[in-house]
């Protein structure tokens, strides 16, 4: 026994089984998960595992060359373990391998990413240190005089090695069954264990269940193997009960004869297996809002890293709080964070679809074609669409992105004659892409056009020429340097808010406009405690706290529909930025399918007030469900029985799945060509004669 303990292989499996379980805990309490979780079990399993795997390695080194081998490794686990924590509480999220593109492109904002870092989240750099000291002077010092395994003969090292690869496989073994078995799942979690461990695009849930090592060999395995939703065995997608209803007055009557005709034509089985899903949801009906906005013209805003600070002060930002609360205000709004929140979350608006966690969806799927984009749906009722970021391409292809969606005519920076600053902390006035835009829609009959602004984005702790502009004019007593450089850029926001209704009222045409606005996410570049001494001291009845795993009020953001004149009005439903497209689309009368919109018309009876996050988290007036430990918090009084939460959890579950399939295999491509071809077909068979429209839609 004492030899056992002496042999290189064992002190060195326990090193850095210690270490790395050690790491794990850390992060899973900076997280907030449960440290007592059944799924603990299988973390200190594969620790175990690849702990021996490594010092077996280690041990067929010279001695020197296995000292080096194993302190880089080390070295290794803990810069990733540290980086993918920090991307969790900076981000929300843990970082996959097919997000990195963009982390390449942000490198200046490392300061912001280490500003948000509690102090107390440096510990995680204790157990790297220690380990290294150890394995740089403890472990040269054990083994100052000793031989690697010089007491064991040939027979007796044969031996070892042999019992070395029969534990690791029995452990394997051991593993495999921890994620097959039921009994090592929560009853409640959304999604398998089997699931996240072929298919990981949901990374909190897989590190909750799997720890961040793991997940990441997860998910570099699943990039090589190209896997996706659809290689999962166990996953079969919830088909949404769609019984026939009464014909009424505010039916929606869609003619389903050319996408039957397709279905019985289909033989892939992904396409079979979506058409199954989006042919049996709902088709929402009309209500008293369809058509209020008929015949007007509509302008999308991105705002830019806005949250509620902007429309709580009127003598701030007297445009947005106008057109906040002269509109139709959304008062339980969230803007839900991802790996990619601007470019995934602008996506999410102008397709009503689910992003994929894993990935940077707009860019990854840039060729993709909706025809059941917006832009699509106006250019079939005879809109000029077109589309304008006062920035490069250098973070989202939004040219091509765009054009997929059905813009007819994308201007970056270059195009609106507009000139930037490259450096990071330099942005272009959000004025100037409004005044440089207007000359190419303005003066259509009816237009549609989306904006995405800049004005706002971080960096906030460090001089630029917006952020300095109206520093001075917030109160230093009350707010620190940074927050004071973020609201001088929310400034120039407000005054372009303010340049467009300007703009809009000179051509005689902001009575005829709807502007729809929504922010992209909270502002990354402020910490917890500076947002919070804002809203604190304008009236707001809530604090933030990004790393909650009890409500995600980080995630509250602004949404507005505003059109001058009208009736303002007050929605106190839980929405989202997915709801936004349906129920712009209803009140304009649009022709559309609302079963391949995964959002929910707001104004619809059956819209369950209700907000789902990228994790499969979600939040209601009653309660919040944290997905990756499946916690309830309630608000109230009314609990929610397993049964009613299962069930709630698979149709979000399914809706993220097959949006995400649908994605990935340019469904809506398919669907829209198909649907093209047999409308032609039958019309054909008719006598009749149809448009040709490549993006004619139901």
């Amino acid at each position: 026994m004492k030899k056992f303990f002496k042999n290189r292989v064992v002190i060195n499996t326990i090193v850095l089984f210690v270490y790395t379980f050690t790491l794990e805990l850390i992060v899973r309490l900076f997280a907030d998960s449960k440290l007592g979780d059944i799924s603990l079990i299988r973390i200190a399993l594969s620790t175990f595992i690849i702990s021996l795997l490594v010092s077996d390695i280690a041990h067929f080194l010279p001695k020197l060359g296995s000292r080096i081998f194993l302190i880089i490794y080390s070295l290794f686990i803990g810069i990733y373990t540290f980086a993918e924590f920090g991307l969790y509480n900076y981000l929300g999220f843990f970082m996959g391998i097919g997000n990195s593109e963009q982390g390449t492109k942000v490198t200046a904002y490392i300061k912001d990413f280490i500003q948000s870092l509690n102090p107390i989240h440096w510990c995680l750099l204790i157990p790297i240190v220690i380990v290294l000291l150890y394995y740089i002077i403890g472990d040269r010092l054990i083994f100052k005089n000793k031989r690697r395994n010089s007491t064991y003969n040939m027979l007796q090292k044969g031996y070892i090695e042999v019992v070395t690869v029969i534990i690791m496989v029995a452990l394997m073994g051991l593993y495999y069954w921890t994620i097959k078995s039921e009994v090592m799942q929560n009853e409640l979690q959304t999604e398998s264990n089997y699931s996240l461990w072929i298919y990981p695009e949901n990374s909190n849930l897989t590190v909750n269940n799997f720890g961040v090592l793991m997940y990441g060999f997860a998910d570099i395995k699943s990039q090589i193997l190209k896997t996706s939703v659809q290689d999962v065995d166990d996953f079969v997608p919830t088909i949404p009960n769609n019984n026939s209803e009464v014909i009424t007055d505010k039916s929606r009557i869609i003619d389903d004869e050319a996408w039957l005709r397709l279905m019985d034509k289909t033989s892939n089985e992904d396409y079979k297996k979506l058409n199954s899903y989006f042919f049996s949801r709902s088709i929402t009906p009309k209500n008293e809002y369809t058509g209020i906005f008929e015949g007007k013209n509509l302008i999308i805003i991105l705002m830019e890293s806005v949250n509620e600070i902007s429309i709580l002060n009127q003598e701030e930002f007297p445009t947005l709080y106008k057109m906040y609360h002269e509109g139709i205000s959304f008062h339980n709004n969230f803007t839900p964070r991802n790996n990619c929140s601007t470019g995934n979350n602008e996506f999410t608006v102008l397709s009503s679809l689910f992003t994929i966690n894993n990935t940077c969806t707009a860019n990854t799927y840039a060729s993709n074609k909706y025809f059941e984009g917006v832009f699509n749906i106006f250019n079939n009722a005879g809109y000029k669409t077109t589309s304008y970021h006062d920035y490069t391409e250098q973070y989202y292809r939004r040219n091509k992105i765009h054009t997929g969606l059905g813009s007819q005519k994308f201007y970056g920076v270059t195009a609106l004659g507009m000139s930037y600053d490259p450096k990071y902390e330099e942005w272009p006035s959000d004025v100037d892409m409004f005044k440089n835009a207007q000359k190419y829609y303005m003066d259509e009959d009816h237009f549609m056009a989306y904006f995405a602004t800049v004005s706002t984005h971080q960096t906030y702790n460090v001089p630029s020429t917006l952020g300095d502009k109206y520093a001075d004019s917030f109160d230093s007593d009350k707010y620190s340097l940074t927050l004071r450089r973020y609201l001088s850029k929310m400034k120039t926001l407000d005054e372009a808010m303010a340049e467009l209704l300007s703009e809009l009222e000179s051509k005689g045409k902001l009575e005829d406009t709807v502007i729809a606005m929504f922010g992209d996410h909270f502002p990354y570049g402020l910490t917890d405690s500076q947002i919070n001494s804002y809203l604190s001291q304008n009236g707001a009845n809530y604090k933030i706290n990004r790393n909650s795993t009890t409500e995600k009020n980080v995630d509250r953001t602004p949404m507005i529909i505003y059109n001058a004149g009208m009736t303002p009005k007050e929605v106190y439903d839980y929405t989202s930025v997915i709801d936004l497209l349906p129920t712009l689309l209803n009140m304009f009368n649009m022709d559309y399918d609302p079963r391949l919109y995964l959002g929910h018309d707001i104004f619809d009876k059956e819209h369950a007030s209700r907000v789902v996050f990228a994790d499969g988290s979600w939040q209601s007036e009653d309660a919040f469900y944290y997905a990756p430990s499946s916690k309830m918090t309630y608000f109230n009084d009314h609990k929610i029985d397993n049964a009613t939460l299962k069930s709630i959890n698979s149709e979000i579950s399914t809706r993220q799945k097959m949006s995400a399939l649908a994605i990935k295999t340019n469904y809506f491509k398919y669907l829209g060509e198909g649907l093209e071809k047999y409308r032609s077909e039958i019309a054909k068979e008719k006598g009749e004669t149809i448009q040709n429209n490549s993006e004619s839609e139901e």
